[in-house]
């Protein structure tokens, strides 16, 4: 009975242990994390723009930082205030040309800041007074530095465009390897819009000199390759088109890129969270279900093992009782044990 019994606590050990994993373990760890502080980098090196430092077209290479920095004080409190798990992010990103000595120009040709909160597990924009773009309330929404953990491939998910500030569906274009990695692929197509209007010199639509008041048209075509356990994006791609246009003249192009991240930073990205994914799925599938059926195995053998000890116990008593009851037959082989037995079952001893 002592090794049933040591069985079926280590059943039920393990049962929990998976339980924990599953179901607290791993939620913990699937969150974007307090300290977030990433740097990531896109480049083109064949880009057509407009040069506004030479007041005419250009073309070269361009390069896009974006930097994410999580605010841990904020997250915390807005987390209290909204009741639900965030993370406050401050997003910079910038792009520029370089010059004819291979230096980047100041100032930038295009800048934008941003701060969100965003889910900590979804990676969702959640709704939040304090949500800015380029300093203004803006109400974000949509996917805005990552997707969720675990991405579902089947889901219906928008990303935040900061050209348009508008959240834009985007399309589960099939499975893809980025250095050996399983990533999904998702697809993004912004149409043809004015944004916004903008001064600029008359002269670039061949007028004379002065000021004319300008669209500025931008469409976009997206591909972002996801980790599906992480949720990260590990490698990001933009075929950007953007246009000056007059009332009569022919649209000057001020932006044709097909933008994409830089081999070195895609490949820190999947050192990084390959191993992050490995380790998540590890909590999340592989542990509980090895912890589990070891957990229903100990039982199974324990109960086996219980049920047999008492089989044991009971043929044992059996035997003895057979043997008490040849002590008390005649020597006619008469069966006296009845009388015997009986009188001791009268005074409530049971055997």
């Amino acid at each position: 009975m002592r090794k049933a019994a040591v069985m079926i606590g280590f059943g039920a050990f393990f049962l929990t242990m998976a339980l924990l994993m599953r179901f607290y373990a791993y939620p913990k760890l699937a969150v974007v994390p307090l300290n977030q502080n990433t740097q990531q980098t896109v480049a083109d090196d064949n880009a057509k723009y407009f040069d506004a430092d030479k007041v005419k077209a250009g073309s070269g290479k361009i390069l896009t930082k974006a930097t994410v920095v999580a605010d841990k004080a904020a997250s915390e409190k807005v987390s209290e205030e909204l009741g639900r798990d965030v993370v406050v992010i401050d997003q910079w990103q910038s792009t520029d040309n370089f010059d004819d000595k291979g230096q980047m120009k100041a100032p930038p040709m295009s800048a934008t800041t941003q701060r969100v909160a965003i889910d900590r597990s979804t990676g969702e924009a959640v709704k939040w007074d304090g949500n800015e773009l380029n300093g203004k309330p803006v109400d974000i929404k949509g996917q805005t530095i990552k997707f969720p953990f675990q991405v579902d491939k089947d889901a219906k998910y928008e990303y935040w465009d900061t050209t348009l500030a508008k959240a834009i569906p985007v399309k589960f274009a099939g499975e893809d390897k980025i250095n050996g990695m399983k990533t999904y692929k998702f697809t993004q197509s912004v149409p043809k819009t004015t944004f916004t209007k903008m001064d600029v010199p008359g002269e670039i639509f061949g007028l004379e000199k002065g000021k004319q008041t300008a669209d500025r048209t931008y469409a976009n075509e997206r591909t972002i390759w996801v980790d599906p356990v992480t949720g990260v994006m590990m490698k990001l791609q933009e075929k950007q088109k953007q246009t000056l246009e007059l009332e009569g003249q022919e649209p000057v192009n001020a932006m044709d890129t097909t933008s994409t991240m830089t081999p070195e930073t895609v490949a820190k990205n999947v050192d990084e969270y390959k191993s992050k994914g490995s380790q998540l799925n590890i909590l999340r599938n592989w542990a509980p279900l090895v912890l589990g059926l070891l957990g229903l195995l100990a039982l199974v053998l324990g109960l086996i093992v219980s049920m047999r000890s008492r089989r044991s116990v009971g043929a044992h008593a059996e035997e003895r009782r057979d043997d008490y009851r040849d002590d008390y037959r005649d020597g006619n082989g008469n069966d006296n044990a009845n009388m015997v037995f009986g009188d001791r079952r009268d005074d409530g001893v049971q055997y």
